[in-house]
């Protein structure tokens, strides 16, 4: 016991614990040793561990004894969820596609129930377009809603339709198997509705097949539009896709234990093996895992290509992000009590361990909200969790927690922040609490299945954002409460240092709190479909001149373009050209809706498109959607400790970041000079103040009378005839926005004043 004092004596640990991080840090600016890294990372938690049990847990009463415990126990959690990390991110494969010596034909099956059909013709048309022998695959939709308008579009796009003739039994599991029995294709692809397939996605998966033993292909699944805590936290590309560690990183760790399962779209089965297990499993609502995990007990490979060839929609709202996230956990949970891997033949000791680390994921909820609300029974109650000084509780936290920060970099890929874990989970933790206790009460209890929303317009509800967080909002209320106590009470007895750590604890948990509440408040949605963001060279042809663009983002409904100078032109309409993806060149009718300058000198344009016929919009999707590489683009940069700080910081701004959006046709330039407005009773002398090629603005000496529609001004050598958008009166003046309607005299003076102020400008 003498040795073991020492080894946890102060000084020593933190001795050990700067040399280690200086270790982790040589290792990471070497860009070598991951497993070392990892390793190091792993020893540090064990360790804070062990001195907590032996130094920190309270034994003065009982009631102390029980909340230490307990506290312990919910930390005790995250070390065992940190060895599965370890475990699924030691070794992770980087195959390449197989190259395909034979094609068999495959079936895509794409499933939908009641989501958008914009979404499901955008899926269909990518599987449609696969760079794949054309009498080698068909395309079906599984319609689950019954909709005659689906039948109506499958049919138009040359698909095959399949519906249930009964009432749908067993959700999308049921779907499968119904289309299982009808189809006879040696390989079977599944989509979900808003899954869009790259136009190689067949071609670079199909050849895993060529060895007999591989059943299942799964792709990782990428989202082109931003989840809810990019969205609602405006944090952008400053943090990456929540699903994205597992996607980019542990599918491929398990992988090297042929545990690598099916995600619910963009994988391949064979068929005979899943006919052989007796299609997908419907005996829990998480089909994807349970069937997977059958295939693997029956001996069958799995390979995981991790690249991304399909990209889909994540959850638009918190609602339904939290709907999702309870799916997946109820369904994880019920694998385990109905098919527990620890117990079930066939499976190798790896692939077991694989698969319990994934259910036993979905049991956070329990332990991160007792160590969310854990200071409250020192801060409220006099009863600490916890025996601590803050030095020592620093040396060994704050070592394994930087330490495990500093990992997260190489063993993620770049597809993971440090310190938004807890971000993501402390949003989950109270519903999905709630979801693993009703499970394990009643495991027999038949579930329905929820299907996620996709393709919502989001609008503010403040209502549903109140339904949702508050547990979130009374644990707050609680938490300031605790911290307003205790800070009194540390005014009044400064011996006790159990409860400044207590103050620390709550505080951080506050502020992780309070951005988790920020995601569950929607910011309304301007677009009626998300931009992908791509970098095509465009030309516009302008007044029958031409002008090169440069394609920032684009969806099929506009674009952004970057433009040297900004674009003068009275036509409602012009042309983009942009070359397709087999070389063609395709004409996009629009209308300029914006244009602004930007730091650089360049100016961005908003760009609208009008009257795309069916055909141009296919060549226009699959332009956008069907090159992978854009995809693979978007992981390059890698997140580090700086970065994740910088993105805390501006989630925690948002509550006080306006929401503006220019939408101006023209760029708007300064240009001060005399002018007269005429109308039909007056003629009024002001002062011109900016302009643009479509409107003015105007300051008058006072407000004129009657009707200023179609009304005349008159600046230097042009005359203009302008109707009003505002009249804001001020102190002795009135502003008034007009629009141009016309260029009655001096047209040429006219583009000449905007061309000289805007290269002035």
């Amino acid at each position: 016991m003498e040795f073991i004092d020492k080894l946890f004596d102060t000084p020593i640990a933190a001795g050990v614990s700067a040399l280690v991080l200086l270790t982790i840090g040589l290792l990471l600016k070497k860009d070598r040793g991951r497993r070392w890294v990892i390793s190091l990372s792993l020893l540090l938690y064990i360790r804070y561990m062990v001195w907590r049990a032996l130094y920190t847990l309270p034994t003065e009463d009982v009631s102390s004894m029980i909340v230490g415990g307990v506290v312990y126990l919910a930390e005790l959690y995250g070390l065992c969820q940190f060895c599965f990390f370890t475990y699924q991110s030691w070794s992770p494969t980087d195959r390449h596609p197989a190259p395909t010596t034979t094609y068999p034909t495959v079936d895509i099956m794409v499933t939908v129930v009641d989501e958008p059909l914009s979404l499901l013709k955008q899926t269909l048309l990518g599987c449609l377009s696969q760079e794949y022998p054309k009498d080698r695959f068909k395309v079906y939709v599984l319609d689950d809603g019954r909709r005659l308008e689906t039948k109506k579009l499958a049919t138009a796009l040359g698909c095959g339709y399949l519906r249930r003739p009964d009432h749908p039994r067993h959700a999308k599991a049921g779907n499968l198997n119904h289309a299982l029995w009808l189809t006879d294709s040696n390989l079977i692809a599944v989509f979900d509705v808003d899954h869009i397939p790259a136009r190689t996605f067949l071609k670079e998966t199909v050849g895993f097949f060529e060895d007999p033993k591989v059943a299942i292909v799964q792709t990782p699944h990428h989202f082109y539009n931003p989840d809810i805590f990019q969205r609602n936290l405006r944090v952008g590309e400053l943090v990456k896709n929540e699903q994205a560690l597992f996607f980019r990183s542990l599918q491929a760790g398990r992988d090297a234990h042929n545990s690598a399962f099916f995600a619910g779209s963009g994988g391949l089965f064979r068929r005979q093996p899943l006919e052989e297990i007796g299609g997908f499993q419907t005996h829990t609502i998480t089909e994807d895992i349970h069937t997977s995990m059958n295939l693997h007990a029956k001996g069958y490979k799995s390979c995981y290509l991790n690249r991304v060839l399909s990209a889909g929609l994540m959850p638009e709202t918190f609602a339904g992000y939290l709907k999702q996230r309870k799916r997946w956990a109820m369904g994880c949970i019920q694998v385990l009590l109905r098919d527990n891997p620890l117990t079930k033949r066939g499976l190798t000791l790896s692939q077991r361990l694989d698969y319990f680390g994934s259910i036993f994921y979905f049991f956070f909820g329990l332990p991160r909200l007792i160590c969310l609300v854990a200071p409250l029974s020192s801060l409220l109650f006099h009863t600490p969790p916890i025996h601590a000084s803050v030095l020592p509780l620093v040396i060994y936290f704050f070592s394994f927690y930087i330490a495990s920060a500093l990992v997260m970099k190489p063993v993620s890929r770049g597809s993971r922040n440090p310190f938004w874990s807890d971000i993501y989970e402390i949003a989950m933790c109270f519903a999905l609490s709630a979801v693993a206790l009703k499970t394990l009460v009643a495991p027999r209890k038949e579930r329905p299945f929820e299907v996620t929303p996709k393709g919502q317009h989001i609008k503010k509800d403040t209502s549903a954002e109140l339904t949702l967080a508050w547990p979130h909002l009374l644990t707050f209320g609680l938490l300031v409460t605790g911290l307003a106590l205790g800070t009194q009470d540390l005014l009044h007895d400064q011996n006790d240092p159990g409860l400044l750590v207590s103050l620390g604890w709550g505080g951080v948990n506050l502020l992780l709190l309070t951005i988790a509440m920020f995601v569950a408040s929607e910011q309304t949605q301007g677009r009626q479909a998300f931009r992908l963001s791509r970098d095509f060279v465009g030309e516009l042809f302008v007044d029958n001149n031409s002008v090169a663009a440069r394609i920032l983002n684009i969806n099929e409904h506009g674009a952004a373009l970057l433009l040297e100078n900004p674009i003068f032109t009275a036509q409602p309409s012009i042309t983009l050209l942009l070359t397709s993806s087999q070389g063609a060149i395709v004409q996009l009718t629009g209308r300029i809706v914006r244009q602004g300058r930007l730091p650089s000198g360049d100016v961005e344009a908003g760009l609208q498109f009008i009257d795309l016929n069916d055909s141009t919009k296919q060549v226009l999707l699959d332009k956008i959607f069907g090159d992978p590489a854009p995809w693979e683009e978007s992981y390059r940069f890698k997140p580090g400790v700086g970065n994740s700080l910088r993105s805390l910081l501006c989630a925690l701004t948002v509550p006080w970041k306006a929401f503006t959006w220019e939408n101006r046709r023209m760029p708007r330039i300064s240009y001060e000079t005399a002018c007269r407005l005429q109308t039909t009773t007056s003629l009024l002398a002001g002062k011109l103040q900016n302009i643009s090629f479509t409107g003015v603005s105007v300051l008058f000496p006072s407000t004129p009378k009657g009707s200023l529609v179609g009304s005349l001004l008159e600046l230097p050598h042009i005359t203009l005839k302008v109707s009003p958008i505002s009249i804001v009166p001020r102190l002795h003046k009135t502003s008034i926005r007009f629009r141009v309607e016309s260029v009655e005299r001096g047209e040429q003076h006219w583009r000449n004043v905007h061309d000289q102020n805007w290269r002035r400008s």
